[in-house]
């Protein structure tokens, strides 16, 4: 097979060799190179359709590469220091599952972070493994989930012989990561693999003020969102292997079980040209994104009745060091909460953030914004922060938001905001995941839940832990929170009823 340089791109080249071929299609998409697409899907995506292809000659097959496929991952491996990688087209999620999935089976335990991602839990009852959840620290001030301690990890480990995995989310959402170095110390000692979920870091390795990446740091496999902070298109993800400890083989066969059998060609394309864009000028862009960071955050600390953090914190629990493209604001010292600070900004500035939660905005700083967008949210910033002591005669709608009066005028509540709360103990898990996500459930009032075992997963905002889920009992404790959080209308995530009134219960 020819060897090609790293800066290359064989598969975005064949693409763009068959479409210029003007091959007369007989086969799959049914849209025919775009011609068969209606108005406006043709005028959106244009000369895209004309590459969205299949797995014809020349093109390879992702279930069983060969050709372009195959060197395209060869490439990417060598890029991201792995010694196995495989393209993801069902997003990062399939990359959490296929790692659970590779190194566990039914009834083996697995060592979960308690921030994990639904896809973790999908990945729990996929493989019918056994959580041992441990709780990642908390930072109470701004209210979010932190990482994981070194000394957690051990303790779960010598607590639960027989193991078979460790599971982390690295870094978290806000940026944070943990000591991914003393983890993997630990979790080697008992010869079992390290696997990341390293969604929000795949730009890691191309840049030396970036936290270390997953697999620099002792990961034995690390599942990489390319469409989070790279410019892959969404869905577009890579899952890295390195070591003996996740055999390459069971992964590629446990990935043709889970993934699309006809893979999108436009988005494996677009893993192949944001590799070589990040091999070609990966330092410059990030030069930018951080410079452009530096001056939202330094701006944001002007502010007043605004916060930010940054690194000083590092070396507090959890907190090893921090992803500072992601940018964290509290607004709660200008009273408002962090879903009515991104409403504001979206319609009355036409900015929109990452994401919020109850205190916060979170905001992804990226090499494709600009000064002047940094600039504009900036004003837009000020301006929320300084009309919002004038407009604090709004009031709050349902579930802590504002009515939709309030919304138009962009009023804010007076109202003093809830202060974060500590969690209850994790519950004990009396079903595994997966039978609870099988056996005959009912719906109950959330206050005749008590002592019932859960068959869903809740998740209060923040801090974005699981303080409930499938197989766990509804202990006194989680039932006496949850009654706490359903009257301070916090954002819920998880359970069918959304405002939990009523709980499914097995």
């Amino acid at each position: 097979m020819e060897i090609m340089t790293i800066t290359a791109t064989p598969l975005v080249d064949a693409l763009t060799e068959y479409a210029r071929q003007g091959v007369i299609r007989f086969h799959m998409p049914g849209h025919r190179g775009g011609r068969a697409c209606p108005d406006p899907l043709r005028d959106w995506l244009g000369e895209a359709m004309r590459l969205d292809a299949t797995g014809v000659l020349g093109l390879d097959d992702l279930h069983q590469p060969g050709g372009v496929l195959q060197i395209a991952q060869e490439l990417a491996a060598r890029c991201f220091g792995a010694d196995h990688t495989f393209f993801l087209v069902n997003g990062t999620s399939a990359g959490v599952h296929a790692m659970i999935l590779a190194t566990c089976g039914p009834g083996d335990k697995i060592v979960v972070a308690r921030n994990l991602h639904k896809s973790a839990l999908a990945g729990l009852i996929l493989s019918g493994a056994h959580p041992v959840y441990v709780r990642p620290e908390l930072d109470e001030e701004f209210g979010v989930s932190m990482g994981v301690e070194a000394a957690t990890i051990a303790a779960a480990l010598e607590a639960h012989p027989g193991v078979r995995a460790v599971l982390v989310v690295n870094p978290t959402y806000y940026g944070v990561t943990s000591d991914l170095e003393a983890i993997a110390a630990v979790t080697h000692s008992h010869d079992i693999p390290l696997l990341v979920d390293e969604a929000h870091g795949p730009h890691f390795r191309f840049h030396p003020a970036l936290p270390t990446p997953a697999l620099e740091a002792g990961a034995d496999a690390a599942a990489q969102g390319i469409h989070k902070i790279l410019s892959g298109l969404t869905q577009a993800s890579f899952l890295h292997l390195k070591g003996p400890r996740v055999d390459a083989t069971r992964m590629g066969d446990v990935l043709r079980v889970l993934q699309s059998t006809s893979a999108s060609y436009l988005l494996m394309a677009s893993l192949d040209a944001a590799r070589a864009q990040m091999v070609r000028e990966g330092g410059h862009l990030w030069d930018r994104a951080l410079e452009l960071a530096a001056l939202l955050r330094e701006g944001v600390a002007a502010i007043p009745g605004l916060r930010t953090f940054g690194r000083e914190r590092a070396g507090t629990p959890g907190f090893h060091d921090l992803d500072p493209t992601k940018v964290t604001v509290q607004v709660t010292g200008v009273g408002l909460t962090g879903p009515e600070a991104e409403h504001i900004l979206r319609y009355h500035h036409g900015i929109q953030a990452e994401m919020s939660d109850l205190y916060n905005l979170l905001f992804i700083v990226g090499y494709g914004n600009t000064r002047e967008e940094v600039l504009h949210l900036l004003d837009a910033l000020a301006t929320v922060a300084r009309e919002a002591g004038r407009k604090a005669s709004g009031h709050r709608g349902p579930a802590g938001t504002l009515s939709q009066e309030n919304r138009v005028r962009g009023q804010v509540p007076a109202a003093p905001l809830p202060a974060p709360m500590p969690l209850p103990p994790i519950p004990p898990l009396e079903v595994l995941p997966r039978e609870a996500f099988f056996r005959p459930a009912r719906s109950v009032p959330l206050e005749q839940s008590r002592g019932r075992i859960s068959a869903e997963t809740v998740t209060c905002y923040p801090p974005g832990i699981p303080v409930l889920g499938p197989g766990e009992v509804v202990t006194p404790e989680v039932l006496e929170y949850l009654l706490t959080i359903r009257s301070t209308g916090l954002r819920i995530s998880g359970p069918a009823d959304p405002e939990l009134r009523r709980l499914r219960v097995l």
